[in-house]
């Protein structure tokens, strides 16, 4: 006992050591270490087993394939559900969350962020809700909503500051000095990311990634000599690290390090460059890396006259797009411009020039739009590689339409983006009778939707209003004195798109590579029965062994966990298989029957016996008999009973001699009958009789693990029972089952799935709001607003050093205000140590001789 004690703990600071060593940059042994611990602690702490896969996959899958991170993907989501509990649950979603967002797959990694958001209301794990803010400021990055993810980025620091979460305050420095970067705030993103180098260790992640940020606003300012110091900073850094392979920061600098050697011509660097990384990021799906690598390619290409290659390098940019994404699709915009101006169709390229620019403008993202602007005016000033490539009017007119089919195609895959949508809505609007009646307005923090929505309303004033909300935005865009039919029909057509785009997002379509977090496929089966977890596969081994004994099977647990299940199981795979299965509920006849429906009577028995009974007992000959509920049976039976188990005899009522039965017997009982015995309301002969042979079923709430594959299976059935096809299950009712304790085990939960099956329509995908409200409480409840209970407004005008102290002492004020002046109590609101508040206030000069004197001789 002590020395798995002793293994437990030494593996929990291993643990504790493998997060340092991987923000450290030595990320190789730090996965070696997680593997250890992995080894040590399994089957010893569940809790534990899991902290250490979850890290594991967050490492590993940051250097591996989609392929190659299942396995531990596979076993972290089994480990999870096992837990069952919200901690895991936001934990596990988180992790997934953080990868789809490096792969540039905003809507799944929005699904998965805001089921970890929810799971986290519930959770008591203080990390969780800044690591949850930090993923979501990058996601609102790449979507292009620079104020919600500037809104985040600041919640994070603000969380960790409190807290003393050094690596997320580092890492929301890092992305608020990037965002100021995108506003144009020179001197504030400076400031943010200087604070971030301050923080980070010498290799770690984000100081690679603070490093590469101020290598673009040095790229920006044209400070060449400063791009050289910074370059060999980070080529530094990046060989000096132990990695399995090249990491995510690593590849997106070399992203920005294209954007260096264009700068000053070196196209064929940038050539040699994309083409060593674009099988690494392609094979990773890095998919808004290799969109940026492909378009800085192609532009290399046609500045050496490459031009069918350039051409390949944007069609396999086109394909390579994420959905939901914003940023690659400008990139990509920006760079179909500059090639086609190189290939001398400057009326084209002038065309994606503009439509790069009005995205950019419409996100209010200046940084992007000054880079587009100064490529433009350089491409101007370039000679056209191809002088001979001017287009006939025919093939303008295919431009024409190539450029509206984009804005549909794009439309249908950014249903996960307000500003795209609206972007590519009004692009589609133009050239029409619409087009000078048309207004555009944008609102930001408004109440939060992790879904769009699309509304179409005409106004009092008489204005059509298309509405467009999600996030924390809302798009308005306005067609002032519709009349003509033909007017209203082209709006209707532009509604019908862009809610055709965001359902196409909502219902969830899978594409290669998709992280399937629950597949239908989990655990294996063996008729009617699931088993998803090792637990439930060892009791399957030891009930098909039972089974091939002669030995009567008593099977225990609670209503609802599959006893009759087990049974059938038990007579399929003994030698009675060929026989009827016959089961008989002892607490389902009136007593003074229940004799004659088991061993039987003759005809003229007892009053009433107008004709001979064989009884179950007899009709079971050859096969088994499924006593259920025996626990009920009257004690006055169980002598009777008895026998015919030891000797095979029963004797029917009326009869005076015995008749021999050969039947396999299995019973089953929710009861304690050892305590039931104990107290003379059961037979303790029979109980030892009946016990030799046990098959002790686990409740639901002890086996979470096979609830996603009951789940698929029970969708499965019923939803071809009752002719509703093409059922989809979201991650989110999956979460939700997940967090509930199924008092009623299988059986609830059955009778669940088929009453929200026979209420959905063909093709629904199957959500949490789907289930009844006594499942759902404790998965419904709110996470705490953005705007709950009191705020705080920190100038960002000033030194950030006088910010953290101006935060913490707003919230070590209010904490001993809520406490009524009790510090231990302050300490604990704070989630800090009461030593740390006092040396907190001392600092300040808050304490008076009796506080010093008090927390001075406290140890």
């Amino acid at each position: 006992m002590l020395k798995a004690t002793a293994a437990i703990e030494i593996a929990r600071l291993t643990l504790v050591k493998s997060t340092a060593e991987f923000e450290t940059g030595l990320a190789t042994q730090a996965i070696n270490d997680l593997r250890n611990v992995i080894e040590t602690i399994s089957g010893q702490s569940e809790q534990l087993e899991f902290a250490a896969t979850l890290a594991m996959f967050s490492r590993e899958s940051q250097f591996q394939t989609p392929t190659e991170v299942l396995p531990t993907l596979s076993r972290v989501r089994q480990l999870a559900a096992r837990l069952g509990s919200p901690d895991a649950l936001a934990g596990l979603h988180l992790a997934v969350a953080r990868l789809e967002a490096y792969r540039g797959h905003c809507v799944d990694a929005r699904r998965h962020l805001e089921i970890a958001r929810t799971a986290a209301a519930g959770a008591n794990r203080p990390l969780l809700g800044p690591a949850i803010n930090l993923v979501d400021a990058s996601l609102e990055t790449i979507a292009g909503n620079l104020s919600r993810a500037t809104n985040s980025a600041k919640e994070c620091f603000q969380q960790s500051v409190l807290n003393g979460f050094g690596i997320l305050q580092a890492g929301a420095v890092t992305n608020l000095g990037f965002l100021a970067l995108c506003q144009l705030e020179i001197s504030r993103a400076q400031d943010y990311l200087a604070h971030a180098l301050e923080q980070t260790a010498e290799l770690s992640f984000i100081r690679l990634a603070a490093l590469d940020n101020l290598l673009q606003l040095a790229l920006y300012e044209d400070d060449l000599d400063r791009c050289d110091v910074l370059m060999k900073q980070c080529s530094d850094m990046i060989a000096r690290q132990s990695v399995p392979s090249r990491s995510w920061y690593d590849l997106a600098h070399q992203v920005t390090r294209c954007s260096v050697l264009a700068h000053v011509g070196d196209w064929e660097g940038v050539i040699e460059l994309t083409n060593e990384l674009d099988r690494i990021v392609d094979g990773r799906q890095f998919r808004s890396l290799r969109v940026a690598l492909l378009c800085a390619s192609a532009r290399a290409l046609a500045n050496v006259g490459e031009f069918e290659r350039a051409r390949g390098r944007l069609t396999a940019a086109i394909h390579a797009c994420p959905r939901g994404a914003v940023e690659p699709l400008i990139v990509l915009e920006a760079a179909t411009g500059a090639c086609l101006v190189q290939m001398g169709d400057g009326e084209r390229g002038e065309a994606h020039f503009d439509r790069a620019l009005s995205a950019s403008r419409s996100l209010g993202n200046r940084f992007q739009e000054q880079l587009i602007l100064r490529e433009r005016a350089k491409c101007r000033m370039t000679p056209a590689k191809l002088s001979d490539a001017s287009l006939d009017a025919a093939s303008r007119d295919n431009s024409e339409r190539s450029l509206v089919l984009s804005d549909v195609a794009t439309i249908l895959g950014a249903g996960s983006s307000i500003d795209l949508l609206a972007h590519r809505a009004i692009s589609l609007v133009q050239g029409t009778r619409l087009e000078s009646r048309l207004h555009y307005r944008s609102f930001f923090e408004q109440e939060f939707r992790p879904e769009i929505s699309i509304d179409w309303r005409t106004t009092a004033e008489g204005r059509s209003q298309i509405e467009l909300r999600g996030s924390d935005r809302l798009v308005i865009l306005g067609f002032d004195s519709v009349e003509s039919l033909e007017e209203v029909t082209l709006i209707k057509s532009l509604v019908d798109l862009l809610r055709a785009a965001v359902r196409q997002e909502t219902g969830q379509n899978a594409i290669a590579g998709d992280l399937d977090l629950w597949p239908e496929t989990s655990g294996g089966s063996n008729g009617e029965a699931i088993f998803g977890s090792p637990r439930m596969a060892e009791i399957l081994r030891v009930s098909i062994r039972l089974a091939a004994t002669d030995l009567p099977i008593l099977i225990t647990g609670e209503t609802g966990t599959g006893k009759d299940v087990f049974a059938r199981l038990v007579h399929a795979n003994s030698g009675a298989r060929r026989g009827p299965f016959v089961p008989f509920n002892c607490s389902s006849i009136a007593r003074d029957l229940t004799e004659s429906q088991l061993f039987g009577h003759r005809r003229g028995a007892f009053t009433g016996a107008v004709d001979a009974q064989p009884g179950v007992i007899r009709s079971a000959s050859g096969g088994t008999l499924f006593l259920d509920e025996i626990g009920d049976m009257e004690l006055s039976l169980q002598p009777k009973l008895l026998r015919f188990i030891e000797s095979g005899e029963i004797q029917t009522i009326g009869d005076s001699r015995p008749t021999q039965v050969k039947v396999r017997l299995v019973a089953a009982t929710n009861a304690n009958l050892d305590e039931l015995s104990r107290t003379g309301q059961f037979r303790r002969d029979l109980f030892f009789r009946l016990g030799a042979a046990q098959i002790a079923l686990p409740p639901l709430r002890e086996r979470k693990d096979e609830i996603p594959a009951l789940t698929a299976s029970f969708i499965n059935r019923f939803s071809r029972e009752t002719a509703r096809p093409r059922l989809r299950v979201s991650d989110d009712l999956i979460a939700a089952l997940l967090l509930y304790d199924w008092p009623g085990n299988i059986r609830q939960l059955a009778n669940e799935m088929h009453r929200i099956v026979a209420m959905a329509e063909p093709g629904q995908t199957l959500t949490s709001a789907d289930l009844s409200p006594i499942i759902t409480d404790g998965w419904t409840v709110a996470p705490k607003g953005r705007n709950a209970g009191r705020q705080l407004s920190i100038s960002l005008d000033q030194p950030l050093p006088h910010a953290i102290e101006e935060l913490e002492r707003a919230f070590v004020d209010r904490a001993m205000q809520a406490s009524g002046g009790r510090v231990a109590e302050a300490a604990q609101l704070l989630g800090i140590s009461r030593k740390g508040l006092f040396l907190k206030r001392r600092r300040w000069g808050h304490l008076d001789p009796q506080d010093e004197a008090g927390v001075e001789t406290t140890h």
